[in-house]
């Protein structure tokens, strides 16, 4: 929402700091909700953003931005999670154990991307903003298929190795289940929507690997 040129905001107008608290996200978020038009802004001569209190008030009780909120915060609890037992899960198991530093850092790499596209898919608002994430879903696991092949791993391997870092995030959505039962509503949908895009990302990573022991298979045959 943009005023006419030179004119102030009144007093109804907060800034995204305000707006953010308000509506309980981070200024990231919301500033991502401007972009997608789901919140108005004025801009101020000097580039700030404000915020009416009153849409502010009003969109709070909003059940879309209800559900932002929710996937939102799972998000940020999935990114603490994940960093914490990546580097464990690599040591403990055997067959990742020996992977070359520059291995760790681009399965790192692609498990941050990952995140991403989740929190891309659960907030997107458009069908075709969600078909594109499950594509996304799909790039992410050729890649990951790709890069397990080319550390050693057969596609039985890149699917365990796989879904040892998948089950930190179903982990996450079955505690905020059991902790928030009233956002039950919002988290039941977030986990039928995290499991699809999962989903995909494990057949690309199966689909991947085993096309390249193919490749490999067939190069030594030759």
């Amino acid at each position: 929402m943009q005023s006419s040129k030179g004119q102030s905001p009144g007093p109804d107008w907060v800034s995204i700091g305000r707006a953010s608290e308000l509506l309980g996200v981070n200024p990231a978020t919301l500033r991502q909700w401007t972009s997608l038009g789901k919140v108005h802004a004025y801009r101020t001569p000097g580039g700030h953003r404000r915020f009416s209190s009153t849409e502010i008030a009003n969109l709070s009780e909003a059940g879309s931005l209800q559900f932002d909120r929710v996937a939102n915060d799972v998000i940020a609890q999935l990114r603490q999670r994940y960093h914490a037992v990546a580097h464990s899960v690599i040591k403990r198991d055997s067959s990742l154990a020996d992977l070359s530093d520059e291995a760790r850092e681009r399965f790192h790499e692609l498990g941050d991307a990952l995140l991403q596209h989740l929190s891309d898919y659960l907030t997107a608002a458009l069908p075709g903003d969600r078909r594109r994430g499950l594509a996304e879903a799909r790039t992410i696991g050729l890649r990951y298929g790709q890069s397990c092949s080319a550390s050693g791993l057969d596609t039985a391997g890149a699917v365990d190795a796989y879904l040892l870092f998948r089950r930190p995030f179903l982990d996450v959505l079955s505690a905020a289940m059991g902790t928030h039962p009233e956002h039950r509503k919002e988290l039941s949908r977030i986990m039928r929507d995290a499991e699809r895009f999962m989903d995909e990302v494990l057949a690309s990573v199966a689909n991947a690997s085993e096309g390249s022991a193919h490749v490999g298979s067939g190069g030594q045959t030759a």
